[in-house]
């Protein structure tokens, strides 16, 4: 009988973290998705400065790959959200040429009750995507 029970709660526990692994896989494909469509023309597929509008800019994009490495090993996860929501003035981000993709989510999401909310949310899950591409 605690054999079956045990293995019973056994079962219900790893049903729960492979519940909880596939909403962690979508998120992170979800991420991988808004960074493509937003970041990736400027960015590159891998962060790396090499999209296909990089060469028609005026600035050096910087690698997002390297953003741990060049901080101490601490990825700036707040920094990143801050350049992506255009709270922190990235001279790419507040120059005409490039969007402040806060402004952009917050107007596309108006009409929705939790726009603010939601904008965050779409900022935050690029910034956890990018901080996968970290070497």
């Amino acid at each position: 009988m605690v054999r079956k029970i045990l293995y019973l709660t056994s079962l219900v526990g790893v049903g729960i973290l492979g519940l909880q692994l596939a909403a962690w896989c979508s998120e992170i494909d979800t991420g991988r998705d808004l960074y493509l469509r937003y970041c990736g023309s400027c960015h590159g597929k891998d962060g790396k400065g090499d999209g296909f509008v990089s060469p028609f800019l005026k600035i050096e994009l910087p690698d997002l790959s390297l953003l741990k490495k060049n901080n101490k090993g601490v990825f700036p996860f707040s920094g990143v959200m801050a350049s992506i929501d255009g709270s922190r003035v990235v001279r790419g981000h507040g120059d005409p040429a490039m969007p402040v993709w806060g402004e952009v989510f917050r107007k596309e999401l108006e009409p929705q009750k939790y726009h603010e909310l939601t904008s965050l949310l779409k900022v935050k899950i690029i910034a956890e995507y990018i901080s996968t591409l970290q070497h």
